[in-house]
């Protein structure tokens, strides 16, 4: 009898940790993760070497590389993001180039007027727009003209939201 109450106890309390997170009670559970899509750049000179690769003179270092928002006050919030190495995607499909990716800035970007900034070794940094649906970056425009998707032919919602940047 007593294991019985215990695993009622058990079940109970775990009902009770993992309410829905919408009003209602719709939605997802508040204890499951929530994702994002993240922004995916790639990054190229005028002859389409990419400049986040190691081996190209010139790359650019993680260290070299900030993405940041600002404040009402103009004060900086820097944006976290990583730099993923190339992959392969399915047996059909080999990224073999490196991408910035930031799933912080897709959360942050709640209108296209919110404007993010990139800044890029001793450059002058660019102005990043995004509109994000339904966690998807549906369009990025970089210094307000609209950035190309780096895959014309879509695959998939993750390989669609790979975009250029063409230095």
């Amino acid at each position: 009898m007593k294991k019985i109450l215990i695993v009622l106890m058990v079940i109970f309390i775990a009902n009770l940790g993992c309410k829905k997170a919408g009003v209602g009670g719709g939605g997802l559970c508040a204890c499951s993760p929530i994702t994002n899509n993240p922004l995916i750049l790639v990054i190229k000179n005028s002859t389409d070497v990419d400049l986040l690769n190691p081996k190209t003179t010139g790359y650019f270092d993680k260290n070299q590389i900030q993405l940041y928002s600002k404040d009402n006050n103009n004060a900086i919030k820097q944006i976290n993001f990583d730099i993923r190495q190339p992959f392969n995607y399915n047996n059909t499909q080999k990224i073999d180039y490196y991408q910035l990716t930031s799933g912080e800035i897709t959360y942050l970007a709640t209108s296209m007027e919110h404007t993010f900034y990139l800044k890029l070794g001793d450059s002058k940094p660019y102005e990043l727009n995004l509109k994000v649906n339904n966690n998807l970056v549906e369009k990025l425009l970089i210094d307000k003209t609209e950035a190309p998707r780096e895959i014309q032919q879509v695959t998939n919602s993750y390989i669609d939201s790979i975009y250029r940047l063409k230095l």
